[in-house]
């Protein structure tokens, strides 16, 4: 099976950074060039060092080429040698961390740029084509995937160019050296080379799909497990939903393992054939009767550049390998951030006003990937000031109604109007309607946090906050708490009763100054003291605004100006609640 070539994977790389984050990425080779330089020199440096030990007027050349005085005691040459040598040394490797920190901090900062980038791009998405989605796919791809095709993938690949570039550079010394034990080296590292990308490279893409896959399931059902902990409690399928988790987490765990050895071959390879050509190079000296000492200047030469290559060479194979694995991950990056029906346009519309009413025409909807209409030619109008009450069963198309009207969902014909001029598809509409949910999402933080729906603290209105919380009638209850407005409801309200967290809906959706309030079955999941006590609390609010409620049941709207039934996608107008009541 073909797998996309590392040039590919680069390509589609590149394509995820934007301008300023590819001059990074140069000046990440510019820093390669540079310390790889450093490194040829530090060699050099080594090797003279090591002939001057045997032969102090090798270093005295060398010395006298910089400027120092042509004759100097045997002592002063090795001593100023062993500065030289240090010298550079301490210069090379504070480049070289130089080059470490801004290649990390500027690859972590591109992760970080892209992660904020594609949750931007998901902000804006279809409200259709996220209902298709299952949401750990978002989650893997922004918690996980994005990290590792920069984490792994482009670290990975910065490694790989400045190990390769110092890799080059010390070669081109042996060869200066050596030409014969060069083109030995050469011929090893070719062959070397061609295993590892005929055979082992596509092994990594495939482990890298594999490990995506089951990391994909292992999230899934870690979010079913604990979204669903008291339900699974209290069935008694603790067993089943770990042992369905551990499917997948075992599957990984094994890939990892395979990954992870087959990654420490390289090196196990490198350092065999390190020994072996240290053996064939002492050899071949031997073989030409140069004495021990003879060899020691290029003995000492050849050793540091063979420490060097050696761990070199090793990570240029594992970060091949590792750069191969991510190769899928960058695949499926690339794809999600550019894929075409992310794109959703909300319309601005600086002089929006609702002054009148709002108006449905012919307005017919099917979800993506379906056939059926879930709304078929849907014709009504809400006056500005009315409270209107939209009832159906379960599944006639109620909350696809709702969406249409919030301008989440965009009608496939028909339009939706305010005022008959403005369409509902714009973020001043938004602003001006007030959302109850039949499940409200809390997060876990403080109960201001969750009402005004503010992260930071010091954006809250508190006018605005009192008055929603005293519109909702939840004052005696804040009041009663300990910490009062700054209690942590606890992960998705789970310390808070059902009334409690409806409250803080309508709590939440005052804040804005609504002068729409959709409440969407709102009250269907509570007992039917509470849902009265709520009722009572929405009729209150509707003398200042215009009210739509949904429900499926009939008592839940009987103080509705008008009556709207929503079955299999059509609505049926009632003049009344009463007249309702007679025909029933």
């Amino acid at each position: 099976m073909t797998t996309p070539s590392i040039f590919s994977a680069i390509k589609k790389l590149s394509s995820l950074l934007t301008r300023d984050e590819k001059w990074k990425c140069i000046g990440i080779i510019g820093f390669a060039v540079c310390t790889s330089i450093l490194e040829i020199t530090t060699a050099a440096v080594v090797i003279i060092f090591a002939q001057t030990l045997n032969q102090t007027e090798v270093g005295q050349k060398y010395l006298t080429r910089v400027g120092f005085e042509p004759h100097l005691s045997p002592s002063q040459v090795v001593l100023y040698m062993a500065i030289s040598c240090g010298a550079v040394y301490l210069i090379k490797n504070f480049i070289a961390a130089a080059e470490i920190f801004y290649q990390n901090f500027s690859i972590q900062k591109m992760n970080y740029n892209f992660k904020s980038r594609i949750l931007y791009r998901y902000a804006q998405s279809d409200y259709g084509f996220y209902l298709t989605r299952n949401s750990s796919q978002g989650i893997q791809l922004v918690g996980s995937e994005a990290d590792y095709i920069f984490s792994a993938g482009m670290i990975s690949l910065a490694t790989v160019f400045s190990e390769t570039v110092v890799f080059l550079f010390l070669i081109m010394m042996v060869v200066y050296i050596n030409p014969s034990l060069a083109i030995f080296i050469f011929i090893i590292g070719a062959i070397l080379g061609t295993l590892t990308s005929k055979f082992i490279l596509p092994q990594f893409y495939h482990w890298g799909q594999k490990l995506q896959e089951a990391g994909l399931f292992c999230t899934k059902h870690l979010q079913q497990f604990f979204h669903s902990f008291k339900e699974i409690v209290l069935t008694g399928k603790q067993r089943e939903f770990i042992a369905a988790y551990e499917i997948h987490s075992l599957k990984k765990s094994k890939i990892q393992a395979i990954y992870s050895a087959t990654n420490a071959l390289p090196r196990l390879l490198v350092e065999t054939l390190f020994i072996g050509l240290l053996v064939i190079t002492v050899s071949y000296l031997c073989l030409k009767h140069e004495s021990p000492m003879q060899l020691l200047g290029t003995l000492s030469g050849y050793l540091y550049v063979g420490f060097r290559l050696m761990p070199g060479l090793n990570r240029i194979l594992s970060q091949l390998n590792l750069f191969k694995s991510a190769a899928f991950f960058i695949e499926r990056v690339y794809t999600e951030y550019h894929i075409s029906i992310l794109k959703r346009h909300y319309i601005d519309i600086p002089q929006f006003h609702f002054k009148e009413s709002i108006s449905f025409k012919d307005v017919s909807f099917k979800y993506l990937n379906t056939e059926r209409e879930s709304l078929k030619e849907v014709n009504f109008e809400i006056h500005k000031g009315e409270k209107i009450g939209i009832i159906g069963e379960t599944g006639s198309g109620k909350s696809t109604l709702i969406d249409t009207l919030l301008g989440l969902l965009t009608p496939h014909t028909g339009s939706i109007m305010i005022d008959h001029q403005f369409p509902v598809n714009s973020s001043q509409w938004h602003s001006v309607v007030g959302y109850v949910p039949q499940s409200i999402y809390l997060i876990d933080d403080t109960i201001e946090a969750n009402i005004s729906f503010e992260l930071n603290p010091t954006e809250i209105d508190y006018e605005r906050l009192n008055r929603a919380i005293d519109d909702a009638q939840l004052r005696r209850y804040i009041d009663g708490l300990p910490n009062g407005l700054k209690t942590i409801v606890g992960e998705r309200g789970i310390r808070l009763s059902g009334g409690e967290r409806q409250r803080i809906a309508i709590a939440r959706a005052l804040y804005r100054n609504p002068e729409v309030l959709i409440f969407d079955e709102a009250t269907s999941a509570l007992d039917n003291k509470t849902e009265s006590k709520l009722i009572d609390t929405i009729n209150l609010l509707s003398n200042d605004h215009t009210v739509i409620m949904v429900a499926h049941r009939l008592s839940t709207l009987k103080n509705c100006d008008r009556l709207f039934e929503v079955n299999k996608g059509t609505l049926t107008v009632l003049t009344s609640h009463k007249q309702n009541l007679l025909k029933s």
